[in-house]
């Protein structure tokens, strides 16, 4: 994982300013949540880290390193999107595995970086289901694993929480949460 520090970070978008002078430091491992009505800046924001928007103002670091200039693809961020983009022919297991075996990592360490996502996320007992066979919740919680197990720096999901299991008494941000700091195996 990855510190990142958020510096008197301001977006506009023309003359109008959606972020203004925000500073925020994020703990390496530390899990955080943006809360707040339709409009107030959390996407922005989740973007301006990922580089997938560029600041009008101040910096980020992850780590202590400016990567306010640097492209998406060099930030290392994982973004966990609305629609989790799960695989529908592959098993939850493969769905978790697939980053890590697309980056040629040794089946050993796919194994148990996959356990170790499934174990943190309460997904044992799902492990040899389709995401067809999963609820909204369940697929959100896939989602999130699979960019856990990837070793990635950050992992930012944006999701309303209609979506989350109504079995369960919390939301998979809360679950993450409640088992610390990420720490892989």
């Amino acid at each position: 994982m990855t510190s990142i520090a958020i510096q008197r970070v301001s977006k506009s978008y023309g003359r109008t300013p959606v972020l203004k002078g925000l500073d925020l430091d994020i703990r390496d491992g530390e899990f955080i949540s943006f809360l707040g009505p339709s409009g107030c800046g959390k996407s922005t924001l989740l973007f301006c880290i990922a580089g997938l928007e560029e600041i009008t103002e101040g910096n980020i670091l992850f780590d202590g390193r400016d990567v306010s200039e640097l492209s998406p693809r060099d930030r290392n961020v994982a973004l966990v999107f609305q629609d989790y983009a799960l695989y529908p022919h592959m098993l939850v297991r493969d769905n978790l595995a697939f980053p890590l075996r697309q980056q040629k990592v040794a089946e050993e360490l796919v194994r148990k970086q996959v356990a170790w996502a499934a174990g943190l996320l309460g997904l044992e007992p799902l492990l040899d289901r389709s995401p067809a066979e999963l609820s909204g919740g369940q697929r959100q919680r896939v989602a999130v694993g699979r960019r856990a197990a990837d070793g990635r720096a950050l992992v930012q999901s944006r999701r309303e929480s209609q979506g989350q299991d109504a079995h369960r008494d919390q939301a998979p941000a809360a679950r993450v949460e409640d088992h610390g700091r990420l720490r892989h195996a």
